[in-house]
C-alpha cells in the first residue's frame, strides 16, 4: 500500500511543481492582498464563522464562477470536483453521492442542507437529488466538510456534509434568463428575478424547466430512465432595523421519473410521478460584540406515486410502491462571544419525521421524533493556537442517546501555513426503513416479500482520526490543502444473504487526499488527488471505492469576451456494496470541455452563449451498473441579463 500511495504522489508533485514552475509562473504576480481577500471563510465547519485554515475539518468551497466554468448542469456533477468524492448514478434520474464510505443506491451517510435545512429524507433515507425544489442558477456557493461532522450536523454525518448556500434575497435587482439544448434530450429553461419592494424587505423568485433521455439503451438497458422536472422557488428577507433579519423561503417541484425494467416482471417499464416542496423561516437577531441569535422552522414534503402493473408470469395485477414523507423541524442557536479569545456557539433542535409507505412497513404509517443538543468552543489557547472542541448530544427517536464529539488543534507555522490535528466519533442512526422495514407486495393470492428488519438496530459508528495542512503562497497565487484520514468504522447497517437487515460489517478507511488551486494571469486552475485503502470483515466491502481518483479545472481569463474552460475527471476500479460482479466499474477518464462568448447588446444587455462537451475516454464508460453507459453529451446554452 506504502509503495502505491507514495509512488502516486509524486507522481501528483511532479505535476504540481511542474505547474508551478511554468504555466502558472504570473507575469504579473497579483498582490498578496488581492489574494487573502479570495481566501475562503465558511460557516458550516463548527457554525461559527471561520477561515478554512482555522476550520475543524478539512473543508472544499466551490463558489459560482466554478460552478459555471465547469459546465456542469446538476449538483451531484459538481461534487466532482471534491477530493476523495464518488459521483455516479443508479440510473438516468437517480444520482449517488458519497464520500470515503459505502457506496449503494441510496447513499445515506451524507449530510446534505440546502440553507441550512437538511434534504436527507425519510423513509429509506438518502437524498432525492433531482426532487430538491433549487436550479443551479440560484447557487452561491458550496461548502463541503470532508469529514465525520456528527458533533455539529447529528446522525446521517458520517462522512461529511454538503451545505448549499443559495443567493441572497438582496442579490442586485436583475432579470435572468437561461435556455439550454443538446442531445440525449437534454433541456432547460428558466428565469430569475430579483428586486426590492422598498428599503426592509428584498424578495428573488425563479421558475424552471428541465429534462433528460436518461442512458443509451443497450441490451441490459433499463430502457425508462428519462426525467422531466418544473420547479418555483421565492426568497424574501425582511430586515425592519439593523438588528433583526427575517428571511423566507419557499419552493415547489413536481416531475415525472421514468422507472422499470423490461425484463422485471414486478418492476415494468413505467413513469413515477414526483412531487416535493418545502417552506422556511429564519429569523436571526444581532444581540451585539458579535454575539447572535438564531431560530429556524423548515417543512418539508415528498411524494411518490410509483405504481405499474405485473408483467409475465403473472401480467396484469397493480402493485404500488408509492411514498408520501414529510417534516418538520424547529432549532434555535446562539453564538456568543465570550472573551477576545474564545466565542461559543450553542443550540437545540427537535425533528419529527412522517411516512406513510403501505409497500415498505407492515404498518404504513410510520413516525419518528429526534431531538438534539450541541456546542461548540472555539478557543485561542495562543497566538499561532486554536483549539475547536465540540459535541452533540442526540435521541435518535428509538430510545437511545448518543454523543458525537469532535476536538481539533490547528497551529499556524505562520501567517500563510497551518497544521491541523483532529479526531471525532460519530454515529449514524438507523432509517425507519432499516429499524422497521418490511418490503412486501400482494400479487393475486400472492405475497411476495423482500428485504425485512426485526429492529434493534445499533447506530453505525465512526471513530475518525486527521492530519491536515492549509497553506498559501501568495506571489504564486497558490493554495494547498492536504488531508491524511484513519477512520474506524463499525455496525454498518447492511442487507444478510437472507434479506434481512442488520449490523453487518466492519472496516478501516485509510488514505490521503490534496487539493491544488492555482490562480494567476493566465487563469485559474485547480487540482484534487485521493488515494484510498480498505479493509474489512466482509468479502468484497474493499472495492466499495476506488482507490485513486483525480479531478481537476482549468479555466483561462477572459480574452475579448472569450472564456475557455476544460475539466478532467477520473475513477479507479470499483465495485459498489449491491452490485453483482458483473456491474464493475472499470477505471473511467472523461474530459470535458467548455466555450463561452460573452457580449453587451447595444441596450446594454448582458449575454453569453456557451458549448459544452463531455467526451469519455474510449467512446463510455459504466455507471454503477452495465445498464449506465456514459456516453458523449454535448448541449449549448444561452443565458441573458436585463
Amino acid at each position: 500500500m506504502c509503495n502505491g500511495l507514495f509512488g502516486n504522489m509524486r507522481m501528483v508533485c511532479a505535476l504540481l511543481v511542474s505547474v508551478n514552475a511554468c504555466a502558472f509562473a504570473a507575469d504579473d504576480p497579483i498582490t498578496e492582498q488581492a489574494y487573502l481577500q479570495d481566501l475562503p471563510v465558511v460557516l458550516s465547519a463548527s457554525r461559527l464563522l471561520q477561515p478554512v485554515s482555522e476550520a475543524p475539518n478539512a473543508m472544499t468551497v466551490i463558489d459560482r464562477d466554478t460552478i459555471k466554468a465547469s459546465g456542469f448542469r446538476n449538483i451531484p456533477d459538481i461534487l466532482k470536483l471534491v477530493p476523495g468524492m464518488y459521483v455516479s448514478y443508479y440510473n438516468g434520474n437517480q444520482a449517488i453521492v458519497s464520500y470515503h464510505g459505502t457506496t449503494d443506491q441510496y447513499a445515506r451517510r451524507m449530510q446534505v442542507l440546502v440553507d441550512g435545512r437538511s434534504v436527507y429524507l425519510s423513509p429509506e433515507g438518502g437524498v432525492d437529488w433531482e426532487d430538491i425544489p433549487l436550479q443551479m442558477e440560484d447557487i452561491e456557493r458550496i461548502e463541503v466538510i470532508r469529514g465525520p461532522a456528527a458533533a455539529s450536523y447529528g446522525g446521517n454525518s458520517t462522512q461529511g456534509v454538503i451545505s448549499i448556500v443559495t443567493r441572497d434575497a438582496a442579490d442586485p435587482q436583475q432579470l435572468r434568463l437561461h435556455a439550454l439544448s443538446g442531445n440525449k434530450g437534454a433541456g432547460e429553461a428558466s428565469a430569475h428575478f430579483s428586486s426590492a419592494l422598498n428599503e426592509s424587505l428584498d424578495y428573488r423568485m425563479s421558475a424552471g424547466f428541465r429534462q433528460d433521455n436518461g442512458y443509451d439503451a443497450n441490451q441490459y438497458s433499463i430502457e425508462n430512465d428519462s426525467y422531466s422536472t418544473r420547479q418555483f422557488n421565492l426568497r424574501t428577507n425582511y430586515h425592519p432595523n439593523t438588528i433583526d433579519s427575517v428571511d423566507v423561503q419557499f419552493g415547489y417541484s413536481n416531475g415525472v421519473r421514468g422507472n422499470g425494467y423490461a425484463s422485471s416482471p414486478i418492476n415494468t417499464p413505467h413513469d413515477k410521478f414526483v412531487t416535493s416542496s418545502f417552506q422556511q423561516l429564519d429569523w436571526k437577531r444581532a444581540l451585539g460584540e458579535g454575539d447572535e441569535f438564531s431560530l429556524r422552522y423548515y417543512h418539508i414534503f415528498y411524494d411518490s406515486e410509483n405504481s405499474t402493473y405485473t408483467g409475465n408470469p403473472m401480467p396484469g395485477y397493480l402493485i404500488s410502491d408509492s411514498v408520501t414523507s414529510w417534516r418538520d423541524q424547529l432549532e434555535f442557536q446562539h453564538t456568543l462571544n465570550t472573551s477576545a479569545n474564545n466565542r461559543v456557539v450553542w443550540g437545540a433542535s427537535a425533528r419529527l419525521d412522517h411516512a406513510y409507505a403501505p409497500s415498505k412497513f407492515l404498518i404504513a404509517d410510520q413516525h419518528l421524533s429526534q431531538r438534539t443538543l450541541f456546542a461548540h468552543d472555539e478557543l485561542r489557547t495562543c497566538t499561532q493556537c486554536v483549539l475547536n472542541i465540540g459535541a452533540m448530544l442526540e435521541n435518535d427517536g428509538y430510545g437511545e442517546s448518543y454523543t458525537s464529539p469532535r476536538v481539533a488543534f490547528n497551529y499556524h507555522l505562520n501567517e500563510h501555513h497551518t497544521l491541523r490535528v483532529g479526531v471525532s466519533r460519530a454515529y449514524r442512526n438507523p432509517s425507519m426503513f432499516e429499524e422497521n422495514g418490511y418490503y412486501h407486495f400482494q400479487i393475486g393470492p400472492y405475497l411476495v416479500v423482500g428485504l425485512q428488519s426485526n429492529g434493534g438496530l445499533q447506530p453505525e459508528t465512526v471513530l475518525s482520526r486527521e492530519v491536515g495542512y492549509v497553506g498559501i503562497i501568495p506571489e504564486w497565487g497558490t493554495t494547498l490543502d492536504v488531508r491524511a484520514f484513519h477512520d474506524q468504522i463499525g455496525n454498518i447497517i447492511y442487507e444478510t444473504t437472507g434479506q434481512m437487515v442488520a449490523n453487518l460489517i466492519d472496516a478501516v478507511q485509510s488514505g490521503l487526499e490534496t487539493s491544488l488551486k492555482l490562480r494567476g494571469d493566465k487563469g485559474q486552475l485547480l487540482l484534487n488527488y485521493s488515494h484510498q485503502t480498505i479493509t474489512s470483515n466482509t468479502p468484497g466491502y474493499a472495492e466499495t471505492m476506488p482507490t485513486n481518483s483525480i479531478s481537476g479545472l482549468y479555466s483561462m481569463p477572459n480574452i475579448n469576451g472569450w472564456i475557455f474552460s476544460v475539466g478532467y475527471y477520473q475513477n479507479g476500479t470499483q465495485l459498489a456494496i449491491d452490485r453483482p460482479a458483473y456491474d464493475r466499474q472499470l477505471l473511467s477518464r472523461r474530459t470535458d470541455l467548455r466555450l463561452a462568448k460573452s457580449f453587451k447588446t447595444l441596450d446594454a444587455k448582458e449575454c453569453e452563449f456557451s458549448f459544452v462537451v463531455q467526451l469519455p475516454q474510449n467512446g463510455s464508460y459504466t455507471d454503477y451498473t452495465q445498464e449506465n453507459k456514459f456516453t458523449r453529451r454535448a448541449y449549448m446554452t444561452a443565458n441573458m441579463a436585463y
